[in-house]
């Protein structure tokens, strides 16, 4: 690749929604290249104006954008993650999106990210840092085994083909659990859990 500046990497401020929405939206449109379903609602961009307002300064969330000058190429976003109480282990830290624009992929921008995105949930106290990751993405896989994670869960799939109009009933414990946390990056997108292998290491 021809020779690219260093983009410099900071936290977002809440003047930088529209880099933040420009990059969320190329994510997910390679997303959706790779699975249909993995494609933006119509409604997705105020639905991010919602959560981003809400959380882009306090402790619970990481927000980084990276900045080639004027132009933001990289992103990444982190959230606290809190699970069902039927569960003991309920608390972590999970890497909601990620995206470099093209020019700067292999230039080791991800690895940066990623590095800021783990120094932030180890100074927040998080055990372990979660993501999930398109099940055909071979590059996404690289670049996270790369940094440390591994998997540890697979989610099956199967399509099925309910009668026209049916329409399926909404889940209450869903619902109101989006009603508690106004939770919504946590959108299920993708299809291979991993997390961090050290933290795994540290805590068999």
């Amino acid at each position: 690749m021809t020779h690219l500046s260093l983009p410099a990497i900071q936290s977002a401020t809440r003047d930088d929604e529209d880099a933040v929405a420009h990059l969320f939206e190329a994510l997910h449109k390679q997303n959706a290249a790779l699975d249909e379903r993995f494609a933006l609602a119509p409604g997705w961009r105020a639905v991010l104006h919602r959560d981003f307002t809400r959380t882009w300064n306090v402790t619970g969330a990481c927000w980084r954008l990276a900045w080639s000058n004027t132009e933001p190429v990289g992103l990444i976003v982190l959230e606290a993650h809190t699970d069902s109480p039927l569960f003991r282990y309920r608390y972590w830290a999970e890497l909601v999106a990620l995206y470099v624009t093209s020019p700067y992929r292999g230039s080791g921008l991800a690895d940066r990210l990623i590095a800021e995105g783990l120094a932030w949930a180890t100074d927040h106290g998080f055990e372990h840092v979660q993501l999930y990751v398109t099940a055909s993405n071979k590059a996404a896989h690289a670049c996270y085994q790369r940094c440390g994670f591994v998997p540890v869960q697979q989610i099956l799939r199967r399509d099925l083909h309910p009668a026209p109009g049916i329409q399926p009933p909404a889940d209450p414990s869903c619902a109101l659990m989006n009603a508690a946390s106004g939770d919504a990056l946590e959108t299920g997108q993708h299809h291979l859990a991993m997390e961090l292998e050290r933290n795994r290491k540290e805590h068999p």
